[in-house]
Order: structure tokens, then C-alpha cells, then sequence
């Protein structure tokens, strides 16, 4: 395969030389041209030889073609007395009904089509009228057929103006598709990475701030051996958080064939785990798993998994609750997540209870379980406490209202 700086090289080639190549047909063509006005008389035998003037009418009708691209209706407009000229002298009227078609299919390719349509009717007339003024006029059949002729070419060149002009319209639409569907890709791995890192680092930063802040309330009361122990567990979740943020990078750096991530991504089977560690920050948690979550998509058991470590982290960070419990139903056509605590906001109470959900963790809680084609909620409980509610669609289809009254009490407690 061709580098870029080949193509580049290519095509800046191709475009010098294509003007080049264009302007040697148009020479062709008016070289063509003027022998047709030659032969034409001579071999109709309109004329017996060939005169001086004959030939030099016949070279300027044939010179400005060459520039017929460039200039179509100042060519048109001084081909007329030329062509109408050479008619008068040595009556070639093939050879200048064929000149005209020429002319008018350049002016539909290159003009407007108002513009186009007005010069080939006037051009179809002044051929038929000179044919027949020059003395030497064909049958009423050909005369049809020369006017016929004329505006065939002209609607022959707006026809192809118009297919090149969708076709151009067609090109740009699609670049401006691509270059939307590049953005759309990189706003949405940009969103992805910012979630994963946002709940990674958030998760363990609440669990390091609540660790060190019972640290330095048992060391004000006197009990040191309290402390140390916190700070061992601020080292463990500090180093386990690290893992996990050193695993998510690697995961987005490796090409498809490369090496593995450290461990796994988390899904639903991890929560025991995450749990244990929410545990050990003085929340007590409850979690209900009904169904069978294993056989859950990778992408839905993942967002799961994070929706309920970002849930547990507002309880951690922003509840006085000491306890929570974790509701996660794996039904037949969604999965739903519950994380419901009983405490109050810790914010003033000058502060509205909706500014708890304003922050950047709840929304993208809402936005995983969106691109998946579910819906999250979150607000005030019935009674006291705080309630996440989230449904994740397994297929095509959306849950209907049992699986989302399964998520009840009485469920098996992990």
C-alpha cells in the first residue's frame, strides 16, 4: 500500500497533468472539426474544390473551439457568424450541425440550466433558419432532425451536469458523514474513559477520605493503634485502586493482539469483593442477587458492577447512613440494580436534597445504563434515605413489570 506522501505526490501529478491531457482534446477536437467543414461540401458535392476563403472560414470557425470549456457562450456566441458564415459560402451542414451540438452540450455541462435551456432553443432555431436561408437546404426530414439533434446534445450535457453535480453533493455528504461518525466515535471512547476513571478514582478516594478521617478521630481520643490500623487499610485500598486504574489504562492502550489487561474488567460476580472493601469503610451493606448473573453480557454485568460502586460512593460520601443494601435481578429480558440506603443527605440543610444528584457520578451512572438502551433514577427514597434504580435491557426487548417487582425482599442474600 501507497504512504500518504505518495498519494499526496500522485495526485498533485495528476492534477498538472490533467489540464494538460484536457486542452490536447480540445485541440483534437477543433483540428476534427475543421476537416469535417472541408469534407463535408466536397464529398455532398456542394462545392467542386476547395477556394482560399473557403479554407480560411472553415480554420476560424474551427480555432476558438479549443476554448470551449473555459468560455462556452463567448465560444458560442463567436462560433454563430463563423458557423453561419462557412454555411453561406460551402454549405457544410452536417459538419456544422454537429459543430453546434458540440457547442450546446459544452454550455448545458458547464452553464445553468435556465441559461442552457434558453441558448439551445435560440440555437435549434438558428440552425434550422440558417440551413435553410444558405441556398442549399436538405429535406424537411433532415431539418427536423438537425433541430432534434441540437437540443438532444444540449439535454445530453445538462443531464450530465446534473449527475456530476449529485455526485459532488453525494461525495461531500459522505466526508461530512465520516468526519460526524470519527467524532461521534471519539466523544464516546473520550465518555467511557471518563467514566471508568471517575469511578475508579472516586470510589477509592471516598474510601481512602472516610478511612482517614475515623484515623484522625481515634487518634484525637487517644487510640493510636486504631490509626495505624486505618492506615493500613488506606494502603491496601490506595494500592488496590492503583491496580485497577493501572489495568484500565492498559486495557485502552493495547491494540486488539496485544497482551491482556492486568486483571479482568469487573462485572457482577466482583461485587463481593467491592462490597467487602465498603465494609471495611464502616458501611454496612446488604446485597440480593436473584437470577443468574454470570450468563449476563460482558458490557451489561460491567456497568452493573459500576453502577453499584458508584452508588455505595454517594451512600459513603454524601449519606449519614450506616447501612445500605444492594438489590441486583438478572431476569429474562433485563437486569435491575437497586442501591437504597435509610440515612439523610449530609449537605446543610439550607441545601435542596437534588443537589446530591448534580455531580458528575449519577449522571454517568445514567449515561452507562443509557448506552445500553436502559434508564437509571435516582432520588429520595419513600420515607428517609436515598434510592438508585437502574434497568439494563439483555436484549431487544424491555422488561416488563415483574422483573422490576422482583427486585423485592426475600431475595437469596449473598
Amino acid at each position: 500500500m501507497r504512504s500518504s506522501p505518495e498519494l499526496v505526490a500522485a495526485g498533485r501529478t495528476a492534477l498538472r497533468v490533467l489540464p494538460r491531457a484536457v486542452a490536447d482534446i480540445d485541440v483534437l477536437i477543433a483540428l476534427a472539426a475543421f476537416g469535417a467543414l472541408l469534407a463535408d461540401p466536397l464529398l455532398l458535392g456542394r462545392i467542386t474544390a476547395l477556394t482560399p476563403g473557403i479554407v480560411a472560414l472553415s480554420l476560424m470557425a474551427a480555432v476558438p473551439l479549443v476554448a470551449r470549456r473555459r468560455y462556452p457562450f463567448v465560444v458560442l456566441a463567436a462560433e454563430m457568424p463563423l458557423l453561419l458564415a462557412c454555411l453561406a459560402v460551402a454549405h457544410p451542414n452536417r459538419a456544422a450541425v454537429g459543430i453546434a451540438m458540440l457547442l450546446v452540450f459544452t454550455v448545458g455541462l458547464e452553464g445553468g440550466r435556465t441559461r442552457s435551456l434558453v441558448v439551445g432553443a435560440v440555437m435549434a432555431l438558428i440552425v434550422t433558419v440558417a440551413v435553410v436561408l444558405t441556398g442549399r437546404p436538405d429535406s424537411a426530414i433532415d431539418i427536423v432532425a438537425y433541430t432534434a439533434l441540437v437540443l438532444g446534445a444540449l439535454a445530453a450535457g445538462d443531464a450530465l451536469r446534473s449527475r456530476q453535480a449529485l455526485q459532488r453533493v453525494l461525495a461531500e455528504e459522505a466526508v461530512r458523514a465520516g468526519e460526524a461518525a470519527a467524532r461521534h466515535r471519539f466523544d464516546s471512547e473520550r465518555l467511557a474513559l471518563a467514566h471508568e476513571l471517575h469511578d475508579v478514582v472516586g470510589h477509592a478516594l471516598v474510601a481512602v477520605n472516610v478511612r482517614a478521617a475515623a484515623a484522625a478521630r481515634r487518634a484525637r481520643k487517644g487510640r493510636p493503634a486504631d490509626g495505624l490500623a486505618a492506615l493500613d487499610e488506606i494502603a491496601s485500598v490506595s494500592a488496590g485502586a492503583l491496580a485497577e486504574l493501572r489495568a484500565t489504562l492498559k486495557a485502552l492502550r493495547a491494540v486488539q493482539d496485544g497482551p491482556a489487561p492486568l486483571h479482568p474488567v469487573q462485572d457482577l460476580g466482583d461485587l463481593a469483593g467491592l462490597i467487602a472493601g465498603v465494609r471495611e469503610a464502616g458501611l454496612s451493606v446488604q446485597l440480593d442477587v436473584t437470577g443468574d448473573v454470570a450468563s449476563i453480557p460482558a458490557p451489561v454485568g460491567h456497568a452493573g458492577y459500576r453502577i453499584v460502586q458508584e452508588g455505595l460512593t454517594n451512600v459513603l460520601r454524601h449519606s449519614t447512613a450506616r447501612q445500605a443494601r444492594v438489590r441486583v435481578t438478572a431476569g429474562d429480558r433485563a437486569l435491575v440494580i437497586e442501591v437504597l440506603d435509610t440515612g439523610q443527605p449530609q449537605a446543610p440543610a439550607t441545601v435542596d436534597a437534588a443537589a446530591r444528584v448534580a455531580g458528575h457520578g449519577l449522571a454517568g451512572m445514567r449515561e452507562r445504563a443509557a448506552a445500553l438502551g436502559g434508564s437509571c433514577e435516582a432520588g429520595p427514597a419513600d420515607g428517609a434515605g436515598w434510592q438508585v434504580l437502574a434497568e439494563i435491557p439483555l436484549s431487544e426487548g424491555r422488561p416488563g413489570p415483574g422483573e422490576r417487582a422482583a427486585a423485592a425482599p426475600g431475595e437469596a442474600t449473598a
